[in-house]
């Protein structure tokens, strides 16, 4: 009798882990999410401080983790993208990935032209690190109502990426983003949750539209802060990282089956 109402406690408790959130639960989820990159972006420096001691480990085993949600997860998203956009899913991909290289390719000519541009340029990659931290709240909620292991899944390895990309920003323009800069991502990452909150939820075409935007813009940046040259990077723990995404992810499979 009590060895039965363990089992069945036990496969309701799984049952829950795995069934789809509801619509309240993915907006509180949203704001649970919000408030934690916001506190990501304003603690950044020490945080990496902390959990980058060894830099070529930490940068190459987040950037894993990074890389094996975009294949995992992002990239079957476009595909039901499909259904609506067809092969253009994979063309407005391609525009968001050449949208941030183009900005990226700016700020290196730029640098080359000293000091005059430093605050432009500052500017321009502040802009386009808010629209990608906002596309990071409007765009990916609605995959929550997946599972609550995915939910986990994309809070570490987008925490660990976010550091990484703000500690990019801290090392050229160290002033301007420990001053007010953080702050602006934290405000994009608002006005995307207050988006989210007040309005009506975006149609599957444009839904599908700004994920294969935010897809193209993350394998950029991924490539850009995670992928780094090889005496700055470490391969095994690279690899280490997409083995232990794909080993979570492995168990909340065996949950859900």
């Amino acid at each position: 009798m009590l060895i039965g109402e363990l089992v069945t406690t036990i496969a309701s408790a799984v049952e829950a882990a795995e069934a789809p959130l509801e619509t309240t639960e993915t907006l509180e989820l949203t704001f649970i999410v919000a408030l934690m990159f916001s506190a990501i972006h304003i603690t950044s420096e020490s945080l990496h401080s902390f959990l980058y001691k060894t830099e070529e480990m930490a940068a190459s085993f987040g950037g894993g983790m990074a890389i094996a949600y975009v294949f995992m997860h992002l990239l079957p998203e476009l595909e039901k993208g499909n259904q609506l956009l067809g092969v253009g899913v994979n063309f407005i991909t391609l525009i968001g990935f050449l949208i941030f290289y183009g900005v990226q390719r700016i700020a290196w000519k730029s640098k080359r032209q000293g000091s005059q541009t430093s605050n432009l340029l500052f500017y321009l990659k502040l802009g386009f690190a808010c629209l990608y931290n906002g596309l990071l709240i409007y765009a990916i909620p609605e995959q929550f109502d997946q599972s609550w292991p995915f939910l986990i899944l994309y809070l570490v390895a987008m925490s660990l990426h976010l550091i990484s990309a703000d500690h990019s920003l801290r090392e050229e323009h160290s002033r301007q983003f420990n001053s007010w800069g953080r702050y602006g991502l934290v405000a994009a990452i608002i006005a995307a949750l207050l988006i989210d909150i007040f309005t009506e939820p975006a149609n599957e075409l444009i839904s599908d539209v700004l994920t294969a935007i935010l897809a193209g813009s993350l394998m950029f940046n991924i490539f850009k802060e995670e992928l780094p040259s090889p005496e700055n990077s470490s391969f095994r723990w690279f690899v280490t990282g997409v083995a232990f995404y794909l080993v979570l992810l492995a168990g909340s499979w065996a949950l859900g089956g």
